[in-house]
């Protein structure tokens, strides 16, 4: 089987892994972490690399060369699949045209890097208030901590804000005042001591309660695989469109 895989960059390193072990052929792109913040511009961002593919005009892919003139692919992809979960509502809307677009059941990446949608319910009811780590996260976005925070302090001194309008802007703009617990995914083959500490010290300095859950890889092996169940995941056929099913299927197609 031959895959396009598109996905977010903070699952280079699982994703990365699955794919060399892979029987398949996986021809990767990475959209970098953070679009999320702005679900519009990822939706538009992965609809446009969805028509590049198909339309073998985008700058990543090996794209197909059916008449064998010029270097390229002879092989057409069997499926388009997603390396992102429903992700503030960004996968809402998407389709192909010509290909099978595959897409994992899930809110966002924290139930890619547990294994199953199950799994990430039952930790959201236990663990209310948590703020997410893992080592993918931590290497392609500015996480909370006190680096991240003593850089932001000294950016509002030198803009010489006083000290009672810095703490009330650093309050509003971190975003943290409902968290109390910090998950650290340790995941296998690639779990990370150093990132460990950091996460350890990070908990003590919000005074958040500090939690690990091991990761699972079985969600994104089976992305890779081609082991696509209707359980855990949505399976468009082209022309249909990606929608949110408010229900345990969390995307149903429209």
């Amino acid at each position: 089987m031959r895959i396009k895989l598109i996905a977010c960059k903070s699952l280079f390193r699982e994703l990365s892994y699955l794919s060399a072990l892979s029987d398949n052929a996986v021809d990767i792109t990475w959209i970098r972490q953070g679009f999320h913040d702005t679900p519009e511009r990822l939706r538009e961002l992965l609809q446009e690399e969805i028509n590049s593919v198909e339309a073998g005009t985008d700058l990543h892919t090996n794209h197909m060369n059916a008449a064998g003139t010029q270097s390229g692919i002879a092989d057409d992809f069997d499926a388009i699949v997603l390396g992102y979960g429903l992700c503030s509502n960004a996968i809402i809307g998407l389709k192909a045209a010509s290909h099978r677009l595959v897409i994992p059941r899930a809110h966002d990446c924290v139930t890619l890097f547990l294994g199953s949608k199950e799994k990430y319910a039952d930790c959201f009811e236990k663990l209310p208030g948590c703020f997410w780590y893992s080592a993918g996260w931590m290497e392609n976005t500015d996480m909370p901590g006190e680096v991240r925070d003593r850089r932001i302090r000294n950016y509002f001194q030198s803009e010489d804000y006083d000290e009672e309008t810095i703490a009330y802007l650093m309050e509003e703009m971190g975003g943290l005042k409902n968290y109390s617990h910090l998950t650290y995914i340790p995941m296998p083959f690639i779990d990370k001591e150093k990132y460990r500490r950091q996460c350890m010290d990070t908990a003590q300095y919000y005074g958040w309660d500090y939690h690990e859950i091991p990761g699972d890889l079985t969600l994104l092996e089976a992305l890779i695989r081609g082991d696509w169940d209707s359980e855990r995941f949505l399976i468009l056929e082209p022309g249909q469109t990606a929608a949110q099913s408010y229900d345990s299927r969390i995307l149903c197609a429209k």
